[in-house]
């Protein structure tokens, strides 16, 4: 059965492999001694955030220059929102039109693809993140960029996914006023402003969380509370504010641009996500979740039992994955089931591209997806496998550490905990779920459907490993 299957080093059965996004030199060494395949730049302020090109390039350096036990390509995206608003005199936004969309686009996919070379690897990959767009408008900008990158010499090579978020609007309602998530929202700048004849619902004061606001350094930019001048002057507002009220985003419904009626992305969503990709001659699909459920601490996975008897069932560890104390408390979801996972890998494969998966991955989740769903070809990651970074130089209890998602580095011994089994994979537990009641039973039926995890680590805050 797919849970019982044993893979090693060389099993030619399947080509799969990690993606790990990094943001510098030393995060790409970590993501290629953890046993990375793909070392990804991104700004980790976003779901797919732009980094600059020199960024890029030193991590290819940083590649480059590593000893690795399997081939590494890069990748890069040119981050997550194609439709290039612009602001009219009143800040309204205003969407730009198709043809410099596309345009843009494929300038950017350019851009990056000079940024990573080829000296890692002749066919790197080029993310493109398709959020909130027209299927029409989608598939002209997929497509232009698939051309431009085939039609030049040095990169006809490159590989091009599409990325898209899957959502369950439903889920983001409950939480999206849970001030866990709305510190967090705020510290990223993922909020818009409000006039004031906009009504004061669903919006919030902006000075009240004056603390959580940081400079591009994560430096705090108030020792006080700041006025609506204060805030304009730096930057955090428009000048056409006349309110310090702001409204957190929300994500871009399905039903308005042609995926699926429901709240929940569904077989239809997926299905129309996959045509797209593969009626515009990309390569793959990353299926991903949007900065917003990341912070809210709904992810890809759903890892609900569903006891069906269609093979072995995945463990439930997202209940005890626990955020937070008292009314604030999360405990981590997920959206999509293993059977809509396995319905995507399936239909990407007969459209003929690549499946990737994303979306705030955890090892307990990828390890028994890489066996639930042995022909899914990739795992991306990255808060998944990041902690809070210690200065060594500070005495212990000196420093207190930020846990943001910013603030958190990439950690070798992390990144071993997503790679699949014959890569050397592992399973790793936060070590806050080890006061979870039946936790330690969850562990031993993982074990006992799939016999060979061998190794079960506790991981710290920090990133540090116990035996479990």
């Amino acid at each position: 059965m797919a849970g019982t299957v044993r893979a090693d080093a060389s099993d030619r059965r399947h080509n799969r492999k990690l993606l790990v996004s990094v943001f510098d030199p030393q995060e790409a060494r970590e993501a290629v001694l953890g046993g990375a395949r793909i070392v990804d730049s991104e700004d980790p302020s976003s779901a797919l955030g732009n980094i600059k090109p020199q960024a890029i390039m030193s991590i290819a350096d940083a590649v480059l220059n590593y000893t690795r036990d399997n081939e590494v390509q890069l990748s890069t995206n040119i981050g997550e929102d194609q439709l290039l608003f612009r602001r009219t005199d009143t800040g309204h936004a205003v969407e730009k039109s198709p043809y410099e969309i596309a345009g843009k686009a494929s300038q950017a996919a350019l851009g990056v693809a000079v940024s990573m070379g080829t000296r890692v690897h002749p066919c790197n990959i080029v993310k493109v993140g398709l959020d909130g767009m027209y299927l029409p408008i989608l598939k002209e900008s997929l497509t232009e960029v698939v051309q431009t990158l085939n039609r030049t010499e040095q990169f006809s090579h490159s590989q091009v996914m599409a990325v898209l978020f899957v959502q369950d609007l439903v889920l983001w309602r409950e939480r999206k006023n849970n001030p866990l998530v709305v510190r967090e929202l705020v510290a990223l700048r993922e909020f818009s402003p409000t006039t004031t004849a906009t009504p004061i619902e669903d919006t919030i004061d902006l000075p009240d969380y004056y603390q959580y606001l940081t400079d591009a350094d994560g430096n705090p930019l108030f020792d006080h509370r700041p006025d609506l001048q204060e805030l304009i002057t730096a930057e955090v507002l428009p000048a056409w504010s006349d309110s310090t009220r702001v409204k957190i985003n929300d994500p871009f419904p399905h039903s308005e641009f042609g995926l699926t009626p429901a709240e929940r992305t569904d077989r239809e969503a997926i299905k129309k996500m996959v045509d797209a990709t593969a009626d515009s001659g990309a390569d793959g699909l990353m299926l991903d979740t949007s900065i917003l459920f990341k912070v809210a601490r709904v992810g890809l996975v759903d890892t609900t039992e569903t006891g069906n008897g269609d093979g072995p069932s995945i463990v439930d560890f997202n209940r005890f994955d626990i955020t937070g104390t008292g009314p604030d408390t999360l405990v981590r979801k997920g959206i999509l089931s293993v059977q809509d996972i396995r319905f995507f890998v399936d239909y990407c494969h007969y459209r003929g591209v690549e499946a990737n998966l994303a979306g705030s991955l955890q090892s307990y989740q990828a390890q028994q997806i890489w066996r639930l769903v042995p022909e899914n070809d990739q795992v991306s990651t990255r808060g998944g496998a990041s902690a809070i970074r210690l200065d060594p130089s500070v005495p212990p209890g000196d420093d207190d550490p930020v846990a943001s998602r910013r603030d958190q580095v990439m950690m070798r011994q992390l990144v071993r905990g997503l790679v699949p089994p014959e890569h050397g994979g592992y399973l790793w537990l936060p070590k806050k779920m080890r006061s979870v009641e039946g936790v330690d039973k969850a562990v031993d039926r993982l074990l006992e459907t799939f016999p060979d995890i061998t190794s079960v680590f506790w991981a710290d805050e920090y990133g540090q490993l116990e035996p479990f």
